[in-house]
C-alpha cells in the first residue's frame, strides 16, 4: 500500500528532487500556502516527510503531509539564500502550519520614557502604539520568554527603586507600568542596557538598591532578578546589538528581524 506521501505527490517525486539547498511549499486542495520549509539538501529533508518516523520530532511532518494536496520545491545558491526566501514567504503569506516568523506576537519590544513625574516601561508586540505615545523603542526581541522574565525583573528593580503606578491607558497586548522617583541618572544605564551597548546598569542598580531597606529584606529576590537580566541581557540584547550596528539603527522592527540575523550569520 502506498504511503499517503505518494498517493498524494507520486512515487517518483522525491527521486526528481535534487540534493541541492532551496526552499519547499505545501498547498492545500484550495491552493492555500499551508506551510514553508527550507532545507540545506531538499531531496534528505523531503525523503523524511515521505516516511517520517515515529518520534515526536516527525509528528508534524504527518501533519502538513495529511494537510496538502500539492509540494513544490525551489532551490535556491545556498542554505542562508533559503532561509531568507523561507523567511520572506513566512513573512507575506503566514502559512498556518508555520509559527517561527509567522505572527508578530512572537517578537516583543520593549518601550521606555520619561515625562514630566514619570518613568513608563512597557513590553509590547504593537510596537507602532508605543512609538506614538513617545515610547523610545528597544528591540525586537526574539525570545519571549527570556524577555519576558527580564521585563519583569526590571519592572521589580523600579518597584524596590521607585513608586510603582498604573499606566495612563490600557493598550492589546502590552504589559505597561509607570513608577515616580526613579533617579534620572539611571535612565542612560537603563537605554545602554537594553541596546546591549553595556551591562552597567546591574551595578547602578544594585548601588541604588543597597539604600533601600525593602530591597535588602529580600536579597534573594534582588538576585533572582539581576540573573534574570543578566541572562535577557547575554541572549537578546548583545545580539542585537550586533545586529543594529550592521544595519545602522537603534531598533529593529518585526519585519526585518529574522532576516537581519540570518543576513547575519556566517
Amino acid at each position: 500500500m502506498k504511503c499517503i506521501f505518494d498517493q498524494k505527490f507520486g512515487e517518483d517525486f522525491v527521486a526528481g528532487v535534487p540534493h541541492s539547498p532551496g526552499v519547499y511549499r505545501f498547498f492545500n486542495r484550495d491552493g492555500e500556502l499551508v506551510y514553508v520549509g527550507k532545507a540545506k539538501d531538499l531531496r534528505r529533508r523531503l525523503s523524511q516527510y515521505r516516511a517520517p518516523k515515529r518520534v515526536k520530532a516527525h509528528r508534524k511532518m504527518k501533519r502538513i503531509v495529511k494537510s496538502s494536496a500539492r509540494l513544490e520545491f525551489e532551490v535556491t545558491a545556498s542554505e542562508k539564500d533559503a532561509l531568507l526566501l523561507e523567511n520572506a514567504l513566512i513573512q507575506q503569506h503566514r502559512p498556518r502550519l508555520n509559527v517561527a516568523g509567522a505572527f508578530s506576537f512572537l517578537y516583543p519590544s520593549i518601550g521606555l520614557k520619561r515625562d514630566a513625574r514619570h518613568v513608563h516601561l512597557a513590553l509590547s508586540t504593537q510596537a507602532e502604539a508605543l512609538a506614538k505615545r513617545e515610547f523610545r523603542l528597544f528591540g525586537c526581541y526574539r525570545n519571549r520568554s527570556i524577555t519576558k522574565a527580564g521585563f519583569e525583573a526590571l519592572l521589580k528593580l523600579f518597584e524596590w527603586l521607585g513608586h510603582p503606578e498604573r499606566a495612563p491607558e490600557r493598550l492589546p497586548y502590552t504589559s505597561w507600568q509607570r513608577f515616580r522617583q526613579i533617579p534620572k541618572e539611571l535612565d542612560s544605564a537603563v537605554a545602554g542596557f537594553l541596546l546591549g551597548e553595556s551591562d552597567a546598569f546591574l551595578e547602578a542598580a544594585i548601588l541604588q538598591l543597597l539604600e533601600k531597606p525593602a530591597a535588602r529584606r529580600q536579597a534573594a529576590d534582588v538576585q533572582e532578578c539581576m540573573e534574570s537580566l543578566k541572562l535577557f541581557f547575554d541572549t537578546e540584547c548583545r545580539k542585537l546589538k550586533s545586529l543594529r550596528a550592521e544595519l545602522g539603527v537603534e531598533y529593529i522592527a518585526q519585519e526585518e528581524r529574522d532576516r537581519a540575523s540570518i543576513r547575519a550569520e556566517p
